[in-house]
């Protein structure tokens, strides 16, 4: 399962070396957020992952990723902006099949 769109719907700016070390220091995850934009979110379930009793938890975990992974590169524009996100709340997309 994916939602597009979820990483512009909310941002943090957890990834500079302030808050990181804000979080070495305190042991607080300081990761302010900023967000709530009206983006059309829409989820994509993929095809199952059939049940095989020979595979290791790591190799289904691998699967897992993989599947995921997959949704994410046909449905998700990378890289994300927030301002197309906003645009195709009002644009109709067709429905494929």
């Amino acid at each position: 399962m994916f939602t597009q769109n979820i990483r512009e719907g909310f941002r943090s700016l957890g990834g500079t070396r302030l808050f990181r070390w804000l979080y070495e220091k305190f042991r607080y995850p300081f990761a302010p957020m900023y967000g709530g934009f009206p983006v059309k979110l829409r989820t994509y379930l993929g095809d199952p992952i059939p049940y095989d009793p020979k595979i290791t938890a790591e190799e289904l975990a691998e699967k897992t990723k993989n599947a995921v992974q997959a949704l994410i590169d046909e449905h998700q524009r990378i890289p994300g902006n927030i301002m197309s996100a906003l645009l195709e709340r009002f644009h109709k997309k067709q429905k494929v099949n």
